[in-house]
């Protein structure tokens, strides 16, 4: 595990400065003679010199295969990319004469800003529709065993425990085949097919819970400790093909961010009042290695997968910070040093949130004439009437978005099949260890989003794009696949509007600092 950077490099101090050139001798302009001769040659090879040392050592930080790493005692480098990305994110103004950051989010066809865009578009008829009967109803198998290791219990503090639905209020249609699978031996039906990327509780049968998501939102909990961060860390460590060079250490579960999984206390960060001073304060926050979070000879399958998880990572962070309990205040509110100290760390995770709603983004299209023609009856009359309202809304809107990521380009050549098989053997590992959280509701919008994410990787890699037109006999999506690709969908544009709503609270302190300076000056 690296090693933190000392206190010099965390304050941002710079190493002491090379002497100044003698300036004892200096030869008037006219000056033609051998001395001044020798003088601008000497100069020459010392900038060159200096030059092709600047570019070594830019090319040692930044090469996979040189493996180099900086120290501590190493001079200020260049931020990196993904430290970069935050610093436009945190900076961009709306409606100010200022320089429009760009930002693309790798290995998409998007810049942020036109993902927020489209997010502004769809994220009001996305909020009404997963408020109604259809897709806020869920069953989840809440209860099944850990199978990777010896769970420390689960946490009973309120926020944490779940608040099931009553039998009478789920539709019949959706239970009616409640059966006991271990009266059936060896004939169990398999908890996955070959084109599933997750484990899929078919909610016809078998165990779970039924669960009002709205009911039961996705925040703080205060689930903390080892327990709370044992699961991600499986995850990364596990699971993503070692293309994460370096695993943090600081708390990555959900719950409290005030404890590491040494049990130490790291407290909130704040960014600082100055523009100029975020990059330097971001880069000496983060906790990765110049930005080399991806070798450049990773498979961009490998990349997908790993971003893929960085970005549900990222997105389970901010919905705490975003709804973060205020002991003092007694009050849920946005807890601006949360977010900086949780993604701030890891900026990479931020970058990796705007790929995940590209990723969904591109599924519910390609699955849009499906989506379309499915049968969202549930017997409310109101709400079975908004869904056949707001359904063709967000399509339309999804649609005109354009093409943002191209699933064609995976899982080609000689090693495309291989390299799909292992992809998806290490996501459903990933829903499996979600059976791992000590926290039920942690739990329930872990293995939720968990399974969103699945449904959009099998509507992309599993199924070519005929099989989502004519009558879509060779497709086999199970309801609540559909309820969680599009409740995670929703989740992620939580996600983009708390980042706008973060930006706004930082530029909010930029200004008040400014402000309060300009009262300090002497009036004339």
């Amino acid at each position: 595990m690296a090693k933190k950077r000392s206190t010099a490099a965390r304050s941002g101090a710079r190493p002491a400065a090379r002497p100044a050139p003698n300036t004892d001798h200096q030869p008037d302009a006219g000056s033609a003679g051998p001395s001044h001769k020798r003088h601008w040659l000497w100069s020459a090879v010392r900038i060159a010199v200096l030059a092709a040392a600047a570019a070594t050592a830019y090319i040692a930080r930044d090469s996979p295969v040189l493996g180099l790493s900086s120290r501590a005692d190493d001079p200020p480098k260049q931020p990196s990319q993904n430290i970069g990305f935050m610093a436009q994110v945190l900076q961009k103004s709306r409606g100010q004469n200022i320089c429009k950051p760009e930002g693309f989010v790798s290995d998409t066809y998007s810049d942020f800003d036109s993902i927020e865009a489209l997010n502004h578009r769809v994220a009001r008829p996305l909020d009404k529709l997963v408020h109604t009967k259809f897709f806020r109803t869920l069953k989840v198998d809440l209860y099944k065993p850990c199978q990777f290791w010896r769970t420390e219990g689960s946490c009973f503090q309120r926020d944490c425990i779940v608040q099931p639905l009553d039998a009478s209020e789920v539709p019949a249609a959706w239970c009616a085949q409640t059966i006991d699978q271990n009266s059936f031996g060896p004939f169990l039906r398999p908890e996955y097919t070959d084109r599933d990327f997750a484990v899929v509780n078919d909610e016809t049968y078998g165990d779970g819970v039924w669960l009002d998501l709205v009911e039961n939102p996705e925040r703080f909990t205060g689930y903390a400790g080892a327990g709370a961060n044992a699961v991600w860390m499986s995850i990364y460590q596990d699971n993503c093909f070692g293309v994460a060079p370096y695993l943090q250490d600081t708390a990555g579960g959900w719950g409290s961010q005030l404890v590491n999984v040494d049990d130490k206390t790291m407290p909130f960060v704040q960014p600082p009042h100055k523009r100029r001073e975020l990059t330097p304060f971001l880069e000496s926050l983060a906790e990765e290695d110049h930005g080399v979070t991806l070798p450049a000879d990773v498979p961009r399958e490998y990349r997908v997968f790993y971003r893929a998880v960085s970005g549900l990572h990222a997105s389970v962070s901010t919905h705490i910070c975003a709804e973060y309990f205020n002991a003092t205040s007694n009050q849920w509110e946005p807890n601006l040093g949360c977010f900086i100290s949780r993604i701030g760390a890891f900026p990479d995770r931020l970058q990796n949130m705007y790929f995940n709603f590209v990723l969904l983004t591109r599924a519910i299209q390609k699955m849009e004439p499906y989506i379309a023609a499915y049968d969202y009856t549930t017997g409310a009359t109101k709400d079975d009437r908004a869904v056949k309202r707001l359904i063709p809304k967000v399509l339309k809107v999804v649609n005109r978005a354009g093409l943002m990521f191209d699933d064609s380009e995976l899982f080609l050549g000689p090693s495309g099949r291989a390299l799909k098989a292992e992809f998806k053997d290490n996501f459903r590992n990933i829903s499996r260890i979600m059976d791992c959280t000590g926290c039920e509701k942690c739990r329930l919008w872990g293995k939720t989003q968990t399974l969103g994410l699945a449904t959009a990787l099998k509507a992309l890699f599993s199924y070519p794009d005929r099989a989502f037109r004519g009558r879509f006999t060779s497709l086999d999506f199970k309801r609540n696949e559909v309820v969680a690709l599009i409740t995670t969908y929703f989740q992620f544009s939580r996600s983009l509007d708390a980042i706008e709503m973060f930006r706004g609270m930082y530029q909010n302190i930029v200004t008040d600092w400014r402000a309060s300076q300009a009262s300090l000056l002497p009036e004339k």
